[in-house]
């Protein structure tokens, strides 16, 4: 019987570039532990899942607080890395029981209104427990568009990392479009990155865009992204001073981006000049991972 306890729900993400990283990366790692410590079986947890994904899959409305605490729930699962099958077991789950259809309710229901007007910057948000217990005092000034948007952008950000049926998924039902559009929202332009819940969500979305294009590299994901105006959203990131937004924004151009495009996006020697120093450092590793810009040099090179 497996147990999960404090100790492995507290350990959390997952590797940003490769399941066999060296160096996990917590996304939605700034997430509260939860309070509840009590030990739960992964049976415990796997049924959980599956109720609180079948209650979501219910609602019309994801801007309220009836949806928080269970998109927390399953934001906070996704989030388990200590044992490589309990996370694959994880993720399984979340995917077997409609997490496509979860992400694309809430990516469509999510808007502006709810997320950014009057959202104070505040780091974290909280993590609900298997019984759904919620810290309150310190989100009070988060909306809850902002609190389910954050949640929905960490289980996709772990689950595409993880699962390419998932990531197929999310070519065909219009999760690429949905993301790029928040993207080329004018709260999300990088002069507006100091907000750390805004960071975050450019951040993730930017991973699950990463991930897809990994996971799908042919010339139809490529279509689908070029279609959505990839092109045009992604290369304001290129001028991003945060290493993360600016280096993820790069390797996804350097999947999509045609010729034509690519005179516009090295219209200067930065950009060329960037990639090298990511393969340099790569290269420079003895196992050809860099840990400074999270991607593996065949992954570098892939993209090129």
């Amino acid at each position: 019987m497996t147990v999960i306890g404090r100790e492995l729900s507290a350990s959390t993400g997952h590797s940003q570039a490769a399941s066999s990283s060296p160096s996990p990366v917590r996304h939605g790692a700034d997430m509260l532990v939860p309070k509840d410590r009590t030990k739960h079986t992964l049976g415990d947890v796997l049924s959980e899942i599956e109720s609180r994904s079948a209650s979501l899959l219910q609602q019309t409305n994801y801007t309220t607080p009836t949806a928080v605490a269970n998109l927390q729930f399953l934001a906070y699962q996704s989030r388990y890395s200590t044992d490589l099958s309990i996370k694959r077991r994880i993720i399984t789950k979340l995917v077997d029981s409609g997490l496509i259809d979860i992400i694309v309710h809430v990516l469509s229901s999510v808007h502006e209104a709810d997320c950014f007007h009057m959202c104070s910057e505040v780091s974290s948000i909280d993590g609900a427990s298997l019984t759904g217990s919620v810290e309150v005092d310190q989100e009070v000034d988060m909306l809850d568009g902002m609190k389910n948007l954050r949640s929905v952008i960490t289980l996709a950000w772990n689950a595409t990392d993880k699962s390419s049926l998932l990531c197929e998924q999310c070519t065909k039902r219009g999760v690429v479009s949905m993301l790029l559009q928040l993207l080329e929202s004018p709260h999300l332009a990088v002069s507006e990155l100091h907000d750390k819940n805004r960071m975050f969500i450019v951040k993730g979305s930017l991973g699950i865009l990463s991930s897809i294009v990994r996971s799908c590299d042919d010339d139809t994901t490529h279509e689908v992204y070029r279609s959505a105006g990839a092109v045009k959203a992604l290369q304001q990131f290129l001028r991003c001073s945060l290493l993360a937004v600016r280096t993820k924004s790069l390797i996804i151009l350097s999947y999509i981006a045609t010729e034509s495009e690519n005179d516009v996006i090295n219209a200067s020697d930065k950009n060329l000049i960037f990639a090298v120093k990511m393969l340099q450092s790569a290269l420079e590793s003895d196992n050809h991972y860099s840990s400074k810009y999270g991607y593996w040099a065949i992954e570098i090179v892939s993209g090129q």
